[in-house]
């Protein structure tokens, strides 16, 4: 098939004109139309294999300029350029009248795998964020699946291997430059994360190790050698300033699988002198490893996170959706030690990735998945005794030890969610893969499915690539008016602001995070002007906030405000009592969806206490004591309630702990919900402290 297509390249005839169709009878827009995109499905789809090598080579440059795989802009090139390919993937085989598709256990494990995190859709709680990450998982299955198809013999495989290791010296230096002459605290590149940057520049300098670690002499030109060394030399440097412990652990497994493949058991002794050299030298990574618990003090909070984790999936075994792991994580807060918000932190992922994938997907898409790695390996392993070629060999296990440490860096950090990273994986892989079957064209079976061209087939393979780039463009446009408002907001021009963001719910109404944001910046404009309409327009928002993402504890906690305030407005009695009971309703959902937060037990008890449910308030405020022992307020409002009982306690005792918590904290810089923690007005409760005394 490929070198069909490279044959046909050589001529490309005009479009037919109207006279030279139906021996120059006289056809209608219909007819005319049909065979000029016949034309277009025959003729432009001869530049399909080169647009996909080249829209390959263009993710490997650009992939890892994004900074950190949150910046829309670019995750939007690139996930237009994988649409693109796709489409005219699509096309070529129309041309040819069949779609030739690899099939093996590899491929079905990828399919089934994908086809589980689509499912999810069906019962992931957030809808629009699930759809994301479902695109995102297709569109690194289609292009694993490309990248098969496309590469077909070993040239292409080094010239992008050259364009990795270009990447990895390039990355090398900018690290460098951060580290030794900009300030940097450890070296990260482009990437905001330096454990990210770190893996990145261990898997280029393994891929450049096993080229050299099997290299004959004179086997290379002098000029390569100088490249791969160069390689070495930057990443090697780089990798160190990263300070990765991580990165570390995972390079450590590469390096091992190097040196079991070229030394055998000898490897264990270079590799106990290259230890002890690397503890003895002083260098930023071993003072970071040695020194993790002062560095770091959330440092063994991810044991904390992974045993939630598993606690997570034995809970429910098939999953909670595709992308809901941080959304479903409010129940697992872990505490920090020495921190005034003590139930601050929730785990937004696992820092695991299996383990995440366990949780979202449940424990079939966890096999799935470690099957497919199996499956991987197992060809590996394969190649690697099937090699003759020095040469060959190190290419081989050069890229396998790089996307073995890929995947055990996964073990301890959300590397997946790093597209640069997930890219880097799957080319390495991919490249294993299809050596071998280049080597041995046997071992992979290709399903031939027909795929006849017809007008209205190509019609709908364009149509549908523009509806998922319209999906792509709308989550990106959405954002930036998002970012808009906030910038208003900044400004404190919040009817623009607000304006902005109902712009963004409009393109994307799916966001919970744009009608949060509206219902906010209603609230502040309620205060500013004291314009009922706006709490009504405040509840709209975070009403539709909350039914986007049920499992989000916040959003009916300020419903739960939202419906406080609109109660206190000069309406009937009997709509405040509606609106009270709506408040109260939606704080013990809050309480229910995010236990650990002292706001909505606070908020509740004081509703309880005006309605002289006194025992009710205390018995809330007691439990938020238990979480959070730093929120004041709530504290404050226990003693002096407990005093009004006559309940029985220390009230002087409790009054000197409040003190000393201020003394202890309230005088740094705080952000905005430390000061909420810390913000208390002790005169009610020194004044029923007195007048307790003198009865």
């Amino acid at each position: 098939m490929g070198d069909s297509v490279v044959n046909d390249r050589t001529q490309v005839n005009p479009p037919p004109s109207i006279t030279q169709v139906e021996n120059f009878q006289t056809v209608t827009p219909k007819q005319c139309s049909r065979h000029v995109l016949g034309w277009v499905v025959r003729h432009m789809t001869r530049w399909e294999i080169a647009g996909s090598c080249s829209a390959i080579g263009f993710l490997i440059l650009f992939s890892p300029l994004i900074d950190g795989g949150t910046t829309q802009l670019p995750v939007l090139v690139i996930r237009l350029t994988l649409l693109a390919s796709i489409v005219l993937w699509f096309l070529d085989g129309m041309k040819s009248g069949t779609l030739r598709l690899p099939w093996d256990h590899l491929a079905l494990a990828v399919f089934l795998f994908s086809s589980l995190a689509t499912l999810s859709l069906a019962w992931a709680p957030y809808k629009n964020a699930a759809v994301q990450w479902v695109m995102n998982i297709l569109l690194y299955a289609l292009l694993f699946m490309i990248l098969v198809q496309r590469l077909t013999t070993k040239t292409q495989v080094l010239i992008y291997l050259r364009l990795i290791l270009g990447m990895g010296i390039f990355q090398g230096i900018v690290g460098i430059a951060q580290y030794m002459w900009l300030g940097e605290e450890r070296a990260r590149g482009t990437f905001f994360n330096p454990n990210f940057f770190a893996t990145y520049e261990a898997a280029v300098l393994l891929v450049a190790l096993g080229l050299v670690l099997f290299l004959r002499q004179n086997e290379k030109s002098a000029p390569e050698r100088v490249f791969i060394g160069t390689t070495i030399a930057i990443t090697s440097v780089a990798f160190v300033l990263a300070q990765s412990r991580g990165a570390l652990l995972a390079l450590i497994g590469g390096i091992s699988i190097l040196g079991f493949s070229r030394f055998g058991k000898q490897f264990l002794a270079i590799a106990t002198v290259c230890l002890a050299v690397g503890i003895i030298v002083p260098n930023p990574l071993s003072h970071r490893v040695i020194n993790v618990g002062a560095e770091d003090p959330y440092a063994y909070t991810r044991l904390d996170i992974w045993k939630s984790s598993l606690s997570r999936l034995a809970d429910t075994p098939l999953g909670i959706g595709v992308g809901m792991y941080k959304h479903g994580s409010f129940q697992d807060r872990f505490p920090i030690k020495d921190s005034i918000v003590r139930y601050w932190k929730r785990p937004e992922s696992a820092h695991n990735e299996y383990l995440q994938i366990g949780v979202e997907l449940g424990i079939p898409g966890l096999v799935l998945f470690l099957l497919g790695i199996g499956i991987w390996a197992w060809n590996a392993r394969q190649l690697w005794f099937e090699q003759q070629e020095e040469g060959d060999r190190g290419l081989v296990i050069g890229l396998t030890a790089a996307t073995c440490n890929l995947l055990l860096h996964a073990l301890v950090d959300s590397t997946f969610h790093e597209p640069a990273l997930v890219i880097l994986l799957i080319l390495c892989a991919g490249c294993v893969y299809t050596l071998r079957y280049i080597t041995k064209p046997e071992t992979l079976t290709w399903k031939q499915v027909s795929f006849l061209y017809h007008p209205s087939r190509a019609v709908g393979i364009v149509l549908g690539g523009l509806i998922l780039a319209v999906v792509c463009v709308q989550s990106t446009a959405g954002w930036y008016l998002y970012e808009q408002g906030k910038q208003e907001a900044r400004l404190g021009r919040l009817e623009q602001a607000i304006d902005w963001y109902v712009r963004a719910t409009t393109i994307d109404p799916g966001t919970t995070g744009y009608h949060d944001a509206a219902a906010r910046t209603a609230i502040q404009l309620f205060y500013e002007s004291g314009s009922p309409e706006w709490l009504v327009q405040a509840a709209s928002e975070e009403s539709i906030a909350l039914k986007l993402n049920g499992r989000d504890g916040r959003f009916a906690y300020r419903l739960g405000a939202i419906y406080r305030l609109m109660a206190g407005q000069h309406i009937s009695i009997q709509k405040r009592e509606e609106l009270l009971e709506q408040a109260a309703s939606s704080y013990r959902e809050a309480m229910r969806l995010d236990p650990f937060s002292p706001f909505s037990y606070f908020d509740l008890a004081q509703m309880y206490r005006t309605a002289g449910r006194l025992g009710d308030a205390i018995a809330l405020l007691k439990i938020a004591k238990n979480h959070e022992p730093n929120f004041l307020p709530g504290r404050a409002l226990l003693a002096e309630l407990s005093v009004q009982t006559g309940i029985p306690g220390d009230y002087g005792a409790e009054l000197v702990a409040i003190r000393t918590v201020l003394s202890t904290y309230g005088s740094g810089a705080l952000n905005e919900t430390e000061r909420q923690f810390m913000s208390v007005d002790l005169t009610l409760l020194e004044r029923a402290l007195a007048l307790e005394l003198t009865q």
